[in-house]
């Protein structure tokens, strides 16, 4: 619990000294005070939503979810005479109790069992926020089958959960193997969230089918992954990395080491082992997906900031914020703000907003 705290200091530390540092017209000098009721044109108008990102996963178009929407989402309005059987005896509160924590794969098959089971289960609010904001998670589950390891108490509790496990910034993202929120760069990066072929893993520690056969693991569904947008129609058996290093590194130290080199090459299977999941705010009811700065990717093109190539220019382009963070953000961005004046504060388009923030990243188009 400790580690995201002991990360955030580092990061305030080092954003401290980058302060001192940036160069003209990108930092502005005074704090920009705006008032409480702006902040969501604010948002509208100098932040934008990185499609590009939730695309290079396990993504669905929309057009797929239209069929099926209202009927896993929507009641049928008509009266039930067919009870629960035994299930009827319980008292309403421990049977949704029950429903809670079953797993999604059983919790959609009690659904379907007859109309009253059907409303039991839309009756609940963890069910119907699930289906409604994480329905690409859903079918994700479904379709690799490891709806069966999820329950809806742990769906609902990923979805209401802001911050990547690993570095507590925005976390925009789930990986399936590991059910952990995590954010862009930890979902390329980080050791946990690492996916590698069931044959790879095989060969690098030797493993019996017994030992195989104790790691979770999924066959990749056909899709377009990454941001090289590569496209894969073969289906592969993949599992976790980090969970067959705790299981089979046989050192004691084997976690202090590099991953082996065997298991790091195809990263392509980060994104074909996760997808997207907004955040919802339980306090209030808002739905967040994520938003990036529109005034650094102007403070790009303007070559402003990133003219060498330093690295931190392009992080703080592709950072992703939630909305609390971006608006902290905004306060200092004077390309944010340039934009915000040139909207008249919202009320028309920003005159020199980027190509990219009005397409939402860069992606070729799919449908």
């Amino acid at each position: 619990m400790l580690r995201p705290a002991r990360l955030s200091l580092k990061r305030t530390d080092k954003t401290s000294r980058m302060a001192t540092l940036m160069p003209r017209g990108y930092r502005s000098a005074t704090e920009y005070h705006f008032r409480e009721e702006q902040a969501d044109a604010i948002v509208r108008t100098t932040a934008y939503h990185r499609k590009d990102y939730c695309r290079s996963v396990i993504w669905f178009s929309p057009r797929e979810h239209v069929g099926i929407r209202m009927s896993i989402a929507t009641p049928f309005r008509r009266a039930s005479y067919t009870g629960l059987g035994s299930l009827d005896r319980l008292p309403l509160e421990l049977l949704h109790d029950v429903l809670l924590r079953l797993d999604m794969h059983s919790l959609f098959n009690f659904r379907q069992t007859n109309l009253r089971s059907r409303q039991t289960a839309d009756s609940l609010k963890q069910y119907q926020m699930v289906v409604s904001h994480g329905l690409n998670l859903l079918c994700a589950l479904l379709r690799t089958r490891l709806a069966v390891g999820v329950s809806l108490f742990d769906f609902y509790y990923a979805l209401c959960t802001k911050a990547c496990t690993f570095c507590g910034e925005f976390g925009g993202f789930i990986s399936l193997l590991t059910w952990n929120r995590c954010c862009f760069t930890c979902l390329q990066g980080a050791l946990e969230t690492r996916v590698q072929t069931l044959a790879a893993v095989r060969k690098q520690f030797h493993l019996t089918k017994a030992e195989l056969d104790q790691l979770r693991s999924f066959k990749t569904l056909p899709g377009i992954y990454s941001m090289k947008e590569s496209v894969h129609k073969s289906r592969i058996t993949v599992v976790s990395a980090h969970q067959a290093i705790l299981a089979f590194g046989h050192q004691p130290h084997a976690l202090a080491q590099p991953l082996p080199a065997k298991l790091g090459l195809n990263q392509k299977f980060n994104f074909m082992g996760s997808c997207a999941l907004p955040y919802y705010d339980r306090q209030t009811g808002k739905v967040e997906h994520g938003m990036s700065c529109a005034g650094c990717q102007l403070a790009l093109e303007k070559d402003i900031i990133g003219s060498r190539g330093e690295k931190w220019a392009f992080e703080a382009r592709d950072k992703v914020y939630a909305q609390d963070g971006f608006l902290e953000h905004f306060r200092w961005c004077e390309q944010a703000q340039l934009l915000w004046r040139s909207s008249s504060e919202g009320n028309n388009r920003p005159t020199e907003l980027p190509e990219a923030a009005r397409r939402g990243g860069y992606f070729n188009k799919r449908e």
